[in-house]
């Protein structure tokens, strides 16, 4: 019998970042190292690994079993690791990965109960580091017990991963991982011990720490093509296994497979797709896909709405759903099996309800098309039996392809004015195939729609007409006092007695809108709200608010800028504005019942201060963003500023390329929604002459910036920042001697800032006796009004110098597309064609580029200049004027539309 109760498996290669963390997590087990046996099987790495290995072994010889081999590989180090594991208990632990402290203890509490007579205890999986989110399988867990799973009754609740297992050594026997897999290995091991009873526990009372890593350089993280084939050849080997062992598929193992598939099913391999290769991808899918049972593919709760969809197609053919019958009028059967449900929220999403004259404007998204059959849309007026038709036009963002680039959906957005007068019951209807009947839709409404999925009271007052969500559909009143009271006071209630927030918050919220109320009634003068960063000011909100408050001559709204009180802007703004801390009570009024909103951020923070408590008022918040960006436009960022990912009554821009893409069916903007007024900060450029300064300013990479810490939009640091090529370039490029001997010539002198999503790792960068390294954002307006130089690599500040004809070095060192940036690779701005300047893409390239500007007094070549003054729409410096002019006609706009405040 084994001396240990537990032997813990890590297989390594090249982890020494991560590594201490991860045996410092099993030495912390309140078990006991006495109980433990640590088994390393080092596979071949060349970092520092064994040695960190080697010293662990030192601590605890009596515990610690290290072995090296040469690389072959995740699955070989385990097996090598297996075979010399001695516990009664075998986990596997990752190299990178953590157990929380009582993780152990109460595994071998839970194996000591004979009565649970299962194999396998699974803990719950949480990620950290790179990603969050919740796992999709995480809803097998009960809060505060075990559960025993058979899957017998359960075939979809399975097991997916190993890292989060505890076996009974015994339970594993001979089962070994596949050497020749190097992709869901561990599923196929896992299940294959599972096949033995049947049956696994779940347990809340262990959590497995599994690390995404950041740089998304985690194995697992990097999907190729002849990756997603191995998974499928894991699908075949799953569902063999079980007929080895049990003489038949079972539908946990069918269900096993539907979970590898799923995963890549709507996905994207990191390399280029064939066509011998996409087909060659359909046919193992559908192949393995023919043998599920429906009931499977219907059960599964990790498998979303539109990937169900597509497997039914693949299963049964394109044209299935022609074969559905509807009942209750929403639900489509297939041979008595339910396939589908029109009360999800893609069918019908509304975005955006809004009055324009006497008419109800309604915009909205639809993935009906993923049916493949066609379809009228509309809404009917239940009362009058009225048909009012939407339209329809491309959403192109929401299109859909199978990883093989099979089309699965074509997205929609669609238009309805409806009549806006009292006694209406409209409901959103669909009819498919020319068919009589007619099938209807739920209405779900986005965050700045109005109304909310999760209450039932909301209501919002037009003029004379309440408009009311009351279930399925949207109804009309004539307007009373009495109707106005009675509704919010049952407004009232429905937030005291909900669940969300605490009873003091809950509290907060009623006197939140009852403020509101008695401010409407006693203040009629519009309030506008402008804002940059809730810390800082100096962008292009503070420009248009300090042109609207001294140079504007307009009394007809009251004005304030919001900027938190610690902020080093704060006493300079209130010099000449209203300032609001938008951290308290009063911005959150004033927030609520405002009619215009300018800002040059469209983070969540700034468009909803509400937070997740946004339900409780959204049905009172009716203002119009005016979004002056931050920078140009020159990619497509249609997922998050186009809509329904925001609601942008006035877009300003500075170039024609940004227009012509934002009025494109990407974004969905209206020729009355997006305006060339200019780049607000432009203006400060206009008095201030260059000095012989360089500007270096890089853009950001999202794989190795810090998660953003919730509630605020910075984030968190990053500790192995100095090891990325990031950082290497960058600290390299500023203390480069050739460079700095340069600068000593020629009288220069240099400032570097990092991008404000590196902030807190400014400090990373060493400067010198000439480049000064901001330990915080850069002062835009400063910096780019006094350099002469810039060096980016893609940040879109270089707009800024075109605009002065300054000439910008574009050091493009990496690709910043496979670092995770914001901007995708469709860029509607090439560096080489349209910049305005060099692009260089070496250390070297980009120091003599710079010295040759030095050298030349920063001159911007003919070339440079024709660029820039082709792009730009305007050359003068009365940006903030024309902004404020069009934020002052969508106020008058308002009016008209019987939406004034």
């Amino acid at each position: 019998m084994s001396d240990f109760e537990i032997s813990v498996v890590i297989p390594v290669y090249n982890s020494e970042e991560y590594l201490g963390e991860t045996l410092e997590s099993v030495v912390a087990q309140t078990v006991g190292m006495d109980a433990v046996q640590v088994v390393i099987v080092d596979d071949g790495s060349t970092d520092g690994s064994a040695a960190i290995c080697r010293s662990f072994q030192d601590r605890y010889p009596a515990n610690v079993v290290f072995h090296q081999q040469p690389n072959g590989g995740v699955s070989s180090a385990r097996n090598a690791g297996l075979d010399r594991a001695s516990g009664r208990i075998v986990t596997c632990l990752d190299s990178d990965d953590q157990w929380t402290p009582g993780s152990f203890a109460y595994a071998v509490d839970f194996f000591d109960n004979q009565e649970n007579n299962v194999d396998v205890l699974v803990g719950e999986l949480t990620l950290f580091e790179g990603e969050d989110h919740t796992h999709p399988l995480a809803y097998r867990f009960p809060k505060d017990k075990d559960s025993i799973i058979r899957l017998g009754d359960r075939p979809c609740d399975i097991q997916s991963t190993i890292g989060n297992c505890f076996f009974l050594r015994e339970a594993i026997g001979d089962i070994r991982f596949d050497e020749d897999l190097t992709t869901s290995e561990d599923t196929l091991f896992v299940n294959r011990v599972i096949l033995r009873k049947c049956a696994y526990a779940v347990t809340p009372f262990c959590t497995y720490l599994y690390r995404k890593r950041q740089d998304g350089s985690s194995l697992s993280q990097v999907i190729t093509y002849s990756k997603h084939m191995q998974n499928l050849d894991v699908c075949e080997r799953m569902l063999e296994a079980s007929r080895c062992a049990k003489g038949r598929v079972l539908p946990f193992a069918q269900a096993v497979a539907l979970y590898i598939i799923g995963w890549q099913l709507l996905g994207k391999a990191s390399d280029a797709l064939s066509a011998e290769d996409a087909a060659n991808w359909s046919a193992a899918v559908r192949k393995i896909v023919a043998g599920a049972d429906v009931d499977v593919i219907a059960n599964a709760r990790w498998l979303t709405r539109e990937k169900k969809i597509v497997l039914y197609r693949l299963k049964y053919g394109a044209d299935v759903f022609k074969e559905l019958i509807w009942v209750d009028r929403d639900r489509g059967l297939l041979d008595g099996m339910q396939l589908i449900s029109m009360n999800a929220k893609a069918p019908c999403y509304l975005y955006e309800i809004t009055p324009q004259n006497s008419t109800l404007h309604i915009e909205g998204t639809t993935d009906i098309d993923i049916l493949g059959m066609p379809f009228e849309l509309f809404v009917r007026d239940e009362k009058s039996g009225e048909r009012f038709n939407a339209h329809l036009s491309p959403f192109p963002t929401d299109n859909r392809r199978t990883l093989a680039k099979e089309s699965v959906c074509k997205g929609m957005r669609f238009t309805l004015d409806l009549p806006l007068e009292p006694e209406r019951s409209f409901s959103f209807r669909v009819r498919f195939c020319g068919r009589a009947q007619e099938v209807i839709l739920t209405p779900h409404y986005g965050n700045f729609a109005i109304f909310s999925q999760s209450m039932k009271r909301d209501y919002h007052r037009f003029g004379d007409v309440m408009v009311k969500h009351i279930g399925k559909q949207l109804r009309t009143y004539r307007a009373t006092w009495r109707m106005a009271v009675a509704s919010e006071l049952r407004r009232w209630l429905e937030i005291l007695r909900s669940k969300k927030g605490t009873p003091r918050l809950r509290f907060e919220y009623v006197w939140l809108r009852l403020c509101y109320r008695v401010h409407r009634l006693l203040f009629k003068k519009p309030i506008w709200i402008f804002g940059d960063k809730e810390w800082k000011a100096g962008d292009n909100a503070e420009n248009v608010y300090r042109y609207a408050i001294k140079q504007s001559g307009y009394r007809d709204a009251k004005m304030y800028f919001a900027l938190e009180k610690s902020s080093a802007d704060y006493a300079s703004v209130a010099k000449y504005g209203h300032v609001i801390d938008p951290t308290t009570f009063r911005y959150k009024l004033l927030f609520l019942l405002s009619s215009v909103v300018v800002s040059s951020r469209a983070e969540e923070s700034m468009v909803n201060p509400y937070g997740p408590e946004l339900v409780f008022v959204k049905d009172l918040m009716d203002y119009d963003f005016v979004y002056l960006t931050h920078g140009t436009l020159f990619g497509d960022l249609a997922f998050m500023l186009g809509k329904p990912a925001k609601k942008i009554k006035l877009f300003s821009v500075s170039t024609q390329m940004e227009r012509n893409a934002l009025l494109s069916e990407a974004y969905g903007y209206r020729e009355d929604e997006v305006s060339l007024m200019g780049m607000a900060r432009y203006d400060a450029y206009g008095d201030v002459h260059a000095q012989k300064k360089i500007a270096f300013l890089p853009t950001w990479r999202s794989n190795i910036a810090g998660k953003i810490i919730p509630g605020t939009s910075t984030r968190e640091y990053v500790h192995h920042f100095k090891s990325t090529d990031f950082w290497k370039f960058y600290n390299a490029l500023i203390n480069d001697e050739r460079l700095l001997d340069a600068m000593r010539r020629y009288g220069y002198t240099a400032e570097f800032y990092v991008h404000p999503a590196f902030e807190k790792q400014a400090g990373d960068f060493q400067g010198n006796e000439l480049v000064q390294v901001g330990k915080g954002s850069a002062d835009y307006e400063r910096v780019l009004s006094e350099s002469a130089l810039m060096v980016t690599d893609y940040s879109g500040v270089g707009f800024d110098f075109g605009y002065q004809r300054k000439p910008v070095v574009y050091s493009q060192y990496d690709s910043v597309f496979s670092g995770g940036h914001t901007y995708g690779e469709d860029s509607y701005f090439d560096y080489d064609i349209d910049g305005f300047g060099p692009v260089t893409r070496t250390l070297k390239e980009t120091v003599d580029a710079i010295i040759r500007y030095m050298e030349n007094d920063c001159q911007m070549e003919p070339e440079y200049r024709r660029r820039a003054d082709v792009m730009f729409g305007f050359s003068d410096y009365e940006s903030s004027k024309r902004i404020f002019e069009g934020a002052r006609a969508l106020s008058e706009r308002r009016r008209a539309d019987g939406r004034a405040r």
